[in-house]
């Protein structure tokens, strides 16, 4: 069975995951053009208007059967006061200085406020540097619809031609048990439902947040007035997304919803994955740990989604970190903390490139 660095991983490294992949638990040319539109956009919909009713009804039953202790991720949590892990990268032929954070994207309702050393940085930057400006892309209905088709089949297939009957029953049967299934929805790839699945898991958490520490400092910067750059697009994020083969996704979904079906186990398993994020242990939250657990005939698909999800990105994300570093810009750098982990993380890229990196701690 899959590790659960693997959840924390995921959940700290694409940016979307919480906001958009539960519609943010609050969530032929042209003939076929009009026609994906139309199915994004009536799919994305429905997505938000389920998963609102899906956290109030699952409340219910929770509150009905007595458990809702079991559920509370705060019981689970060892971390008092989290100090997440933090860099100061410097040029040193400009001396040009950047600070980059390591965030989680599904945190807890006491997460906040952050430590004086993180809340300084921003409260001296010009702007902040995100993955995704979320905000902005939940408020544009035409980027929501670009999104959501970038996550579907476009061949007139749907996922029960993707994965095993077996597993398509297993994930139908979960997501109905949680209010959460319609056929419409049979459109997105099964890649994508790895996400989905995993979300809806950990908001049946009662004390979960899913507006993460990205969401909480782009609205701080927009009531602020500072400036929000995304450091990725909308195709990146939604590639990460759907980046895992069938036989992977088969694979993971139907883990995850064994997994998910002991949410005491699951709540206590996933604290102490956020314990890690909140102590600074980025490196814990490293996907290769994952890989020896796969079955020896997934270990080549999924080095392939880590190259997808994680490394790839790295890549892209150091250059840009390169960019600001190398014109002065005074932003405040955040990506999930997994973008850090292991020995191929931005902060290791940067310091082969010749940069002086530092952590930086209370």
């Amino acid at each position: 069975m899959y590790s659960k660095r693997f959840v924390a991983a995921l959940t700290a490294a694409l940016c979307v995951f919480g906001a958009v992949s539960c519609g943010k638990k609050d969530s032929t040319v042209d003939e076929k053009k009009e026609t994906e539109t139309t199915a994004a956009t009536d799919a994305a919909e429905t997505t938000e208007a389920d998963t609102a009713e899906a956290k109030e009804d699952s409340d219910d039953k929770k509150e009905d059967s007595g458990s809702d202790e079991e559920y509370k991720l705060a019981d689970y949590i060892t971390v008092d006061k989290s100090s997440p892990a933090m860099w100061k990268v410097t040029d040193p032929e400009t001396g040009n200085v950047l600070y980059m954070l390591g965030t989680m994207h599904i945190v807890t309702e006491d997460t906040f406020p952050l430590p004086d050393y993180i809340m300084d940085v921003y409260k001296n930057c010009d702007g902040i540097a995100v993955e995704l400006d979320i905000n902005c892309m939940m408020s544009d209905m035409q980027q929501m619809q670009e999104f959501a088709s970038k996550l579907m089949y476009t061949d007139g297939s749907t996922v029960k031609d993707h994965i095993s009957a077996e597993t398509y029953e297993k994930l139908k049967k979960y997501m109905s048990e949680n209010y959460m299934y319609n056929e419409m929805m049979d459109v997105y790839t099964a890649g994508y439902w790895v996400s989905q699945l995993e979300t809806l898991a950990i908001t049946n958490i009662d004390d979960i947040d899913t507006n993460g520490v990205d969401y909480k400092f782009i609205e701080m910067a927009n009531d602020d007035k500072k400036e929000v750059i995304s450091l990725e697009t909308i195709d990146i994020q939604a590639k990460a997304l759907s980046g895992a083969s069938d036989d992977l996704a088969d694979y993971l979904i139907s883990e995850m919803i064994d997994d998910a079906g002991d949410m005491p186990t699951y709540t206590k398993e996933f604290a102490e994955e956020y314990d890690k994020w909140a102590s600074g242990d980025v490196d814990e939250l490293d996907m290769d740990d994952d890989a020896e657990e796969m079955p020896d005939d997934l270990k080549d698909d999924y080095a392939e989604y880590e190259d997808i999800v994680l490394y790839n990105r790295n890549e892209g994300m150091a250059a840009k970190a390169e960019e600001f570093l190398k014109n002065g810009k005074n932003y405040f750098f955040m990506v999930g903390a997994a973008h850090f982990a292991g020995e191929k993380g931005v902060d290791d890229l940067l310091a082969a490139k010749g940069y002086k990196v530092e952590r930086v701690s209370a």
